[in-house]
């Protein structure tokens, strides 16, 4: 919001027009992916149940389905956020060990250290090669069941559309009826990380993969659409960078190129400020809830 001039009145009109039209025709609210930094989808849903706001339905993708299919199982942001600090509190998130940098060999470090390391990063690589997946899905659905009751669809109070990705042709596909569970499960189903979910003969993952904010099936179910964007920022580029630094900055840059064009779409974007966090950063919840909780609050104008 502007601040100062004659700016600041016109933006304070137009956020209190804003309210008054969003009571009026409430907005398809459009959650992106993002692992831990999506736990400021909790915090931009409890500014709006604090401001009762309504939106007319949810869709998500990965953890934005997650929290939207909790939202709406649950019925209100403060039952999900005490649901996940407990589970957090329990050790119930799954979780991999975050990438971090090697530092680069000592040139006087002793032989046989040298040789130690390389037949680590050997072990690592077949480590690799020879699994489909680094994890089970068995904590996950564990998580699940204890996040998510089992219900379906249909049960829910309002409409929710959770967004997967078809691993063997790409397309996107939108859940909306069966076993939440399910549908949620396979959204958040982070190809390599876990195995894809069966459903209706069809190998389901991430929905991430084609659609990391939503926003494209969230203009197929009414306007207006906001868009809560939780991407993570591409990093600074860094003089010691390395050759995996350097593949996962274009993988990134490619993932951006795919947001923007979904984002155009969009009414309005509220990005909270979690963009330079990791996905597995779970310790960091009640900071993340409170950076999309605050950037609500300044995208309304309360």
């Amino acid at each position: 919001m502007d601040e100062g001039g004659e700016g600041a009145p016109v933006a304070i009109m137009r956020q209190s027009v804003l309210r008054a039209t969003w009571r009026l025709k409430p907005p398809v609210l459009a959650l992106g992916g993002g692992g831990a930094r999506g736990f400021a989808h909790l915090g931009v849903l409890q500014a709006l149940d604090e401001a009762d706001l309504p939106v007319r339905t949810i869709v998500g993708t990965s953890m934005g389905a997650v929290i939207g299919g909790m939202y709406l199982a649950h019925g209100s942001a403060a039952r999900a956020i005490d649901l996940w600090r407990e589970a957090i509190e329990q050790g119930m998130i799954p979780s991999v060990r975050p990438v971090r940098r090697v530092p680069r060999a000592d040139t006087r470090e002793h032989p046989l250290f040298q040789v130690a390391r390389r037949i680590r990063n050997r072990v690592v690589i077949s480590f690799a090669m020879n699994r489909s997946t680094v994890l089970d899905n068995t904590a996950l659905v564990q998580a699940l069941e204890y996040l998510i009751p089992d219900v379906q669809f249909s049960d829910l109070p309002g409409h929710l559309i959770a967004v997967a990705t078809d691993l063997e042709t790409g397309d996107e596909v939108r859940l909306r009826e069966g076993s939440l569970r399910t549908a949620l499960d396979a959204s958040s189903s982070i190809p390599g990380m876990v195995p894809a979910v069966e459903l209706d003969g069809r190998w389901l993952v991430d929905g991430g993969v084609v659609a990391e904010v939503p926003v494209v099936a969230a203009r197929n179910e009414g306007w207006p659409v906001v868009a809560v964007d939780t991407s993570l920022d591409v990093p600074p580029i860094a003089a010691d960078d390395h050759v995996l630094d350097t593949m996962m900055r274009t993988q990134m840059m490619t993932a951006r190129l795919l947001r923007r064009r979904q984002l155009r779409s969009a009414t309005h974007v509220i990005r909270p400020g979690v963009g330079r966090a990791t996905w597995a950063e779970w310790n960091r919840f009640d900071e993340f809830v409170e950076a999309g909780r605050v950037a609500t609050r300044e995208f309304l104008g309360l």
